[in-house]
């Protein structure tokens, strides 16, 4: 632990298995860079899934600020750990997609600037999303993107970009659309869905842009919906789901909402930012929570933010 002058005490939750175990190998510098600027903190570790939740309801009490020093799933857990804590959450993203990272405006690939954003303790309130009871804090998705999710959990030889491609590819040859129920706004669809994309945050799966138009402080979902499309049109329009111009593919319709209902006769395949739903369900009610959680983040760097 590093005593200091510092405005602020900071816990950094540090999960040992994020990013391939990338995150072990980078402490020594983490500590570098907050020891030079007089930062007091302490790193406390997750020893299994989910361990993070319960770990920061255990210690917070003596911090003012929470850090996640992981991926996109230890901020999930961390996020359903902070309802009641009135606590603000910071970044230090080294994990496999980092895409909340993005979504705030931070620098993947550089701890600098995380800690530089971290420090500036810049705060905007943000919405989170909510199904069946758990929270998310950047995007819901269902059907292709679930399925592609699960297969990347089976690829632990691989991070960042390359093992979102090899999972998309996997679940392109193989993946069938199937039968959902989904109710949201006056919209009622009972059809086979290929795809559905629930976004508070802009993107997903290691820089996809499916829902680019998504804010994440205005009270809506924006929500992605592809109920067919070819194999041929997915290589065809990939393009666009990486350079934020998604809604141009007219086989993707985007919408807006605060709340879903979505259900099936099979287990739905579904990720919450990037953690495989467990158990499997049938049936989500999805809302979104205006406001919930306090983050630090490059917010001067994002037009979307109001």
């Amino acid at each position: 632990m590093k005593k200091s002058k510092s405005a602020h005490r900071y816990l950094l939750i540090v999960n040992p298995e994020a990013g391939s175990h990338s995150t072990m190998k980078a402490l020594p510098e983490i500590e570098r860079l907050l020891r030079a600027r007089d930062a007091d903190y302490e790193f406390h570790f997750t020893k299994e899934p989910g361990h993070a939740t319960e770990l920061v309801k255990e210690v917070e009490a003596d911090f003012d600020v929470v850090v996640s020093v992981g991926g996109d799933g230890t901020i999930n857990e961390i996020v359903n750990g902070m309802p009641d804590l009135n606590k603000p959450l910071g970044l230090l993203p080294i994990g496999t997609g980092n895409d909340f990272a993005r979504s705030i405006s931070l620098k993947v690939g550089d701890l600098e600037n995380a800690v530089e954003v971290l420090l500036a303790h810049d705060i905007k309130k943000i919405d989170l999303g909510e199904a069946n009871g758990r929270r998310f804090v950047n995007v819901m998705g269902l059907g292709f993107e679930g399925r592609a999710n699960d297969i990347g959990k089976m690829l632990p030889f691989l991070r960042g970009v390359p093992k979102y491609l090899v999972a998309i590819g996997g679940t392109y040859l193989t993946y069938k659309r199937m039968p959902l129920r989904v109710k949201f706004n006056d919209i009622d669809i009972d059809d086979k869905v290929f795809l559905m994309s629930i976004g508070n945050g802009w993107n997903v799966g290691g820089g996809l842009q499916l829902t680019p138009s998504a804010k994440l402080d205005d009270g809506l979902f924006d929500v992605c919906y592809v109920q067919n499309i070819s194999r041929f049109r997915i290589l065809q329009a990939f393009g666009k789901l990486y350079d934020g111009t998604a809604e141009e593919v007219p086989e993707m319709e985007m919408h807006r909402t605060t709340e879903l209902h979505i259900e099936s006769d099979y287990p739905i395949p579904a990720h919450m930012d990037g953690e495989s739903f467990n158990p499997v369900q049938k049936e989500f009610t999805v809302r979104i929570i205006p406001a919930a959680q306090e983050i630090i983040g490059n917010w001067s760097a994002d037009k979307r933010i109001k």
